[in-house]
């Protein structure tokens, strides 16, 4: 068990220390927060997530006054910080089965069926869940003839999966990358980086690791988190697949000297994906920002909330 000074416990209580750097500083508090997210996922209880937040919130705000009453007494610190730091990371994990839990119902209730299974397998997947780039032509023709389209993302979302990328999304991004060194953060299983690497890009994948316990990370993917990845390897440009809602690591990829071009892709939604505010304070500071309705158009299932933003120095990006 690590001792709580005042300081340290003052910058986590102020949020000054990344959820990421929490999660390599007390990895002992990560199983058992991990194992009741875990129970989301299998629960029938749609109104679980929020008993859960509710849960680790009160926690939080219980250990955060008996905290101040003692004065930053060591005791009562070593006895009550645990509590803060799994909330922080429960809230953190949360966020990222957003998009999960509001499908929650349909997953628990529905399955899909022999024709809509075997269709998706052959038409998103080499093998087991290994996503292949999806020929946009086959997966339009076909997708009409599925039953049970809602049911689909649920069934992945606790594997790290919450889209697929179209042949043509991959060759649209590969001349845009084209002869750049290229650095994907929050890569998950490293899908997107992988069919970039086969299409010859010179591209990197980098993660946390935050999401070991759903998710199989091959060889490929190195374990760093977005700021040390940045500042390891000073990328010209940057990429994320479907950031986590509100998260603390999108703002350093603007705040990276070397990064010509950020490319997110995700939803128009801030409640789903990426980092809104830091899109804004960049957008009006050193980027532009573009929304790519044709490169929008080329993520997997179709919707109209699909997309794709490019971030450009501004002055700079040629």
């Amino acid at each position: 068990m690590k001792n709580f000074t005042k300081d340290l416990s003052l910058q986590i209580l102020k949020n000054e220390i990344s959820v990421e750097k929490l999660l390599t500083q007390y990895p002992e508090y990560k199983g058992d927060v991990l194992k009741e997210i875990n129970a989301i996922i299998n629960s029938k209880d749609s109104n679980l997530i929020n008993t859960i937040i509710e849960k680790y919130t009160l926690n939080a705000k219980i250990a955060s006054k008996k905290i101040a009453k003692s004065g930053y007494n060591e005791k009562t610190l070593n006895a009550f910080m645990p509590n803060i730091i799994k909330a922080r990371f429960a809230i953190f994990l949360l966020q990222r089965l957003i998009f999960a839990s509001s499908t929650n119902k349909i997953k628990n209730k529905t399955r899909l069926n022999i024709w809509d299974g075997f269709i998706l397998q052959k038409l998103l997947f080499e093998k087991d869940l290994i996503r292949k780039p999806v020929s946009l032509g086959l997966f339009t023709f076909f997708w009409k003839f599925i039953v049970n389209k809602k049911v689909l993302l649920p069934l992945v979302n606790e594997r790290g999966i919450y889209c697929f990328y179209t042949k043509q999304l991959i060759n649209n991004l590969s001349t845009i990358l084209d002869g750049k060194y290229c650095v994907e953060i929050a890569a998950g299983d490293g899908t997107l980086t992988k069919f970039l690497k086969d299409k010859n890009i010179n591209c990197i994948a980098t993660d946390d690791f935050s999401w070991d316990y759903f998710i199989n990370y091959p060889d490929f993917v190195e374990k760093a988190n977005a700021k040390a990845a940045l500042n390891k390897y000073n990328p010209e440009v940057v990429l994320c697949s479907w950031p986590v809602p509100n998260n603390s690591y999108e703002k350093h990829v603007f705040k990276t000297k070397s990064v010509e071009l950020y490319i997110v892709i995700g939803t128009k939604k801030p409640k789903i994906t990426g980092d809104y505010d830091a899109y804004y304070n960049a957008a009006s500071e050193n980027f532009t920002m573009e929304l790519d309705e044709r490169l929008s158009s080329l993520i997997l299932p179709p919707s109209e909330d699909n997309a794709v933003y490019l971030f450009r120095r501004k002055n700079n990006f040629s």
